[in-house]
């Protein structure tokens, strides 16, 4: 994982992987699995799978790329001597060399440009999450409630990435009926803000003005009806309502009028019939017969692009251009990202991607106690959110840098916050960028109070989740689940030493089989750390407090400052996981091999616009999964 090996043996793996084949001509089952048997196979078989992983089960190029993550994990390891482990003799450089260029080779087909490999992902049928349900009401009711919230509506629990994930988002009976009851909910506010007691500045009533036509002479006005269904259906579907569904709520409208129900009432009626629509709910695309992939049309581009940015409905400026067909057009496409990201309402991304990805929406919940930290009080939390949010919302808004996130000169403290970090001059609740000092021991995610209190216990901190959040995070390299009985620490016994502190406890344990291997990679990042307490107030280094550390590879470091250095070698990493997880957030499924190109193509235009937001963004924007669909099965 660490890519911390020397220049010559980097040569020495470029150029014995040059010579052995070219790299994308190399066939996995006659020249890639043979050399797996010989160094792998011991460790990872179909009867011992160490770390989770069974080599054995790949017979074929196709079969092997399906498992991308596996293998560009395995060459990190490889390359810094992590695997093959050295129990029965160290891997001889050549050798080594020769492996990781095998690997390497496998895959470069990941990058290809073979139009056949090219696929954008199965067909999904994506309903509205809580949260996109919630903002969807609000813009096409004008009404701003947690309709969700208000008929117990449940929060959305993904079991594996996002909740945007189609696979995730079923629909039972139960929910059927919140959607029922949510939509009542809303026809109900409205029937209250049309009474003319109601003040004309109330917030009901002001939308109520806003979404109806004023009523004519004739309160059967069937005309002034339909032009307010056609308005509200075209917004609650995200397209032009058609003449046979607008025609079935009519009829409703009809029937209530020739029971001399006033005109506002008779509308609201068709009101409810739109809400609980699969054509509301879900996000809908239109199928073809054709058996290939196919580019989706510009309103349905507008819904994806406005759901991905926004968490919302297209508006409409973003679905008028889209029904004239122009939302397509480059420059059209490049300059309405542009808008959409400049909208309060992309704040979106930081709410609803930002904080599941980089896990800071977690310090709400964090375990540190104020019996053993007073400061870490509810407000100190919100604070902290508040850091990483503002930080993460300003790169989006000045459109800057996303490597800042690794490394920065400067955050965002309110006086409490400012207090805890030792940053004088900062009063007041609210969040102020404030410039760094080297020897305040911040900047980038490694310093921020929100990162290192969600990964302590209740009275200290822990090196090990500190040392997983670095690896899954900023690495993009998720250690494997631990066994069943991980995090239990076994009696020494009458006849051991005591360990003198809980380093030296935890290396006691890691000297366990079942635990040695992952602890060895994932705790050192973790004690770089610990000149963190458990709620990132910083303390020197001393008898108890021991920040140094050695990488699997050999590399040492002591202290964040130098842990900070190893993270930035690994930049690349961090970027492709950051496109990838937005990617995958933005089409709402996982990723597969195929979109391995996407993310490569997105991480080189990044580099050549300094790693910009908008350039990640729009790159996300115009790929293949996110423009296209998979055709008839």
């Amino acid at each position: 994982m660490m890519k911390n090996f020397s220049l010559a043996m980097l040569v020495l793996s470029i150029t014995s992987a040059a010579s052995a084949a070219d790299p994308v001509a190399l066939d996995y089952a006659k020249e890639i699995r043979p050399m797996m048997e010989a160094h792998c196979f011991k460790c990872h078989n179909d009867k011992k799978q160490k770390g989770g992983v069974d080599f054995s089960l790949f017979g074929d190029t196709n079969s092997a790329l399906k498992k991308h993550r596996i293998w560009r994990n395995a060459l990190d390891q490889i390359q810094t001597k992590e695997m093959p482990p050295d129990d029965d003799g160290a891997l001889p450089d050549a050798e080594r060399a020769k492996l990781a260029g095998a690997i390497r080779s496998l895959l470069t087909r990941l990058d290809s440009n073979d139009p056949n490999t090219r696929d954008p992902g199965p067909p999904l049928l994506r309903r509205m999450t809580r949260v996109e349900y919630n903002l969807t009401i609000r813009d096409v009711t004008g009404l701003d409630f947690d309709a969700a919230d208000s008929v117990g509506m449940p929060d959305d629990t993904p079991v594996t990435g996002y909740a945007t994930f189609a696979a995730g988002q079923t629909m039972s009976a139960a929910l059927m009926e919140k959607y029922f009851a949510a939509a009542d909910k809303v026809v109900e506010r409205f029937k209250a803000a049309s009474d003319p007691a109601v003040k004309k500045s109330d917030k009901d009533r002001v939308a109520l003005e806003a979404l109806f036509p004023a009523p004519t002479e004739n309160a059967n006005d069937r005309i002034a009806a339909q032009t307010f269904i056609t308005s509200f259906a075209r917004k609650a579907f995200r397209r032009s309502a058609r003449p046979d569904e607008t025609e079935k709520l009519m009829k409703l409208f009809d029937a209530l009028t020739a029971k001399q129900e006033p005109f506002v009432k008779a509308c609201l009626a068709m009101i409810k019939p739109v809400l609980v629509s699969p054509t509301f709910v879900y996000r809908t695309e239109k199928e073809t017969e054709s058996k290939k992939p196919y580019r989706i049309s510009d309103v349905e581009l507008a819904t994806r692009l406005a759901y991905f940015l926004w968490s919302s409905p297209p508006d409409e400026v973003l679905l008028t251009l889209a029904e004239k067909t122009k939302l397509s057009d480059e420059k059209s496409l490049d300059d309405q990202v542009k808008r959409m990201l400049a909208s309060p309402k992309a704040k979106a991304l930081t709410e609803h991607f930002a904080s599941h990805w980089l896990q800071f929406r977690k310090v709400k919940e964090a375990r540190p106690s104020t019996e053993f930290f007073p400061a870490f009080n509810g407000q100190m939390r919100s604070a902290m959110y508040n850091e990483a949010s503002t930080f993460f919302d300003k790169l989006r808004e000045d459109d800057r840098s996303v490597l800042e996130l690794l490394d920065s000169d400067y955050t965002y403290v309110n006086e409490a916050l400012a207090k805890l970090y030792g940053i004088a001059g900062i009063k007041g609740d609210k969040m102020q960028r404030t410039a760094l000092k080297p020897e305040q021991h911040r900047g980038g995610l490694l310093g921020m109070g929100s990162v290192l209190a969600m990964t302590s216990h209740t009275n200290r901190t822990s090196p090990t989740q500190r040392g997983k959040w670095v690896l899954e995070v900023l690495f993009d390299n998720p250690p494997a689940p631990p066994p069943a009985n991980a995090g239990m620490f076994k009696d020494e016994g009458r006849n051991k030493k005591d360990p003198k502190n809980f380093r030296e406890k935890l290396a006691m344990h890691a000297t366990d089989a079942t635990c040695a291997g992952c602890h060895k990679k994932i705790d050192p990042l973790g004690f770089g750390l610990e000149n963190f307490d458990a709620v990132g107030t910083w303390r020197e280094s001393g008898k108890d407090i021991d920040a140094s550390g050695q990488l699997p590879g050999g590399e040492k470091f002591n202290g964040a400052a130098e842990l900070k250095k190893i993270v930035l070698k690994h930049q690349d990493d961090f970027e492709r996981g950051m496109i990838g997880n937005m990617l995958s957030y933005a089409i709402g499924r996982e990723l597969e091999w195929t979109d391995e190109r996407e993310i490569s193509a997105i991480k080189s235009a990044m580099e050549k616009n300094g790693h910009r937001f908008s350039t990640l963004v729009l790159g996300i924007v115009k790929s293949y999964p996110m423009q296209w669909r998979r055709g008839v099965e």
